[in-house]
């Protein structure tokens, strides 16, 4: 009986040191164990693509042994650069990401959004939110062009961060233990400093609609206010069976701004059936994403600029993060059975972001 408590002891301890906790070189929290058990890492390897090959020397943990050990997370390939945060940083999930339909997010909940406020050209009044978008790094607002070259009737001219409910001077919500109401920090309103569209943004087709914003000061990071993770340029694009939300305040199924930020679950659409539905958009190719076509389940105008997201899949051993794989940018209307919209997919576009970043 002994012999066998001595074994079973003996047996838990060596599963214990088999998945130990790690650290990527991207700063992801995840498990060491054998190359040929990390799919992502042992695929990539199959490349030969010098990023591949950097990342996974860079991705060597425990003992030496006969099969080589790597710390295995959810990405395959470097940082494209140190301005945009690591994975111990950027989007963290609150704890109740959990996205059903078109319902108000908690106040904590998707901490990178952003919100556009625009003024009347003619006499600089203001002219409300238009667009949205998401924090990338403490200076950028990663956006849709169309949101930056405006109508003469508008120009685009601050940033709001930090916001749930618009209409409220201080945002507070009712705990669900029946304790005192959690209240969120002020929002902060930022000038920008400059705008940056996409080079040969064409706003016929919404080719290229794409724009980063740089705001007029860095921003610190608060439990209100933290950046959303971007993929790597050599991230392939999203499954099939992936599943994708859409965040913000923008128009409702009853065709009005909303008050309070909103998620969204919205399905992805094969590039073959999106081409089918939308012509007036050119070619769907592989710079753009199409997304929602459930009835009254998909992003509006309001929403412009805003983000296409997933959760990344994690276990007790490698953290979730939620990752941008695209930016709201054209649709028919909004919410119409069978019509998806269009997202700029944002990996695709990584080089054109990293080149337009800058730390002074």
């Amino acid at each position: 009986m002994k012999v066998v408590r001595l074994a079973a002891y003996f047996w838990i301890i060596q599963i214990t040191s088999a998945t130990s906790f790690c650290t990527t070189p991207n700063g992801e929290q995840a498990t060491c164990v054998s190359l040929p058990e990390c799919k992502i890492l042992f695929n990539a390897l199959q490349t030969r693509k010098k990023g591949a090959i950097e990342f996974l020397t860079n991705s060597h943990c425990g003992p030496k042994q006969q099969a080589p050990m790597v710390c295995c997370g959810s990405e395959a390939y470097p940082l494209p650069t140190n301005l945009l945060p690591n994975r111990s940083i950027c989007g963290q999930p609150s704890g109740d990401d959990k996205v059903v339909g078109g319902k108000v997010t908690g106040i904590w909940d998707f901490p990178w959004m952003a919100l556009l406020k625009y003024r009347k050209t003619n006499d600089g009044s203001d002219a409300g939110f238009k667009c949205g978008g998401t924090l990338i790094n403490n200076r950028y607002i990663l956006t849709a062009a169309h949101c930056v070259k405006t109508n003469s009737q508008f120009y685009l001219d601050e940033v709001r961060l930090g916001e749930w409910k618009i209409s409220s001077e201080k945002d507070c919500a009712e705990a669900e233990d029946l304790s005192m109401p959690e209240c969120a920090d002020p929002v902060i309103n930022l000038k920008i400093e400059e705008k940056i569209t996409h080079p040969r943004y064409d706003q016929r087709n919404g080719k290229n609609d794409i724009a980063l914003l740089r705001l007029e000061k860095n921003v610190d990071y608060t439990d209100y206010i933290k950046p959303i993770c971007l993929k790597v340029s050599e991230a392939p694009e999203p499954e099939p069976k992936l599943e994708m939300f859409v965040v913000g305040w923008g128009a409702t199924e009853n065709s009005s701004s909303s008050d309070y930020k909103l998620k969204l679950k919205v399905p992805l659409v094969p590039r073959k059936v999106c081409n089918e539905k939308i012509t007036t958009l050119g070619n769907i190719e592989s710079d753009r994403i199409c997304a929602g076509g459930e009835a009254g389940k998909d992003s509006c105008a309001g929403d412009s600029g805003g983000p296409l997201m997933h959760l990344s899949i994690g276990d007790l051993y490698v953290e979730q993060r939620w990752y941008q794989e695209g930016i709201v940018s054209r649709g028919v209307g909004c919410g119409y059975l069978g019509y998806p919209g269009v997202y700029v997919r944002v990996a695709h576009y990584m080089n054109w972001i990293v080149e337009n970043l800058r730390s002074f």
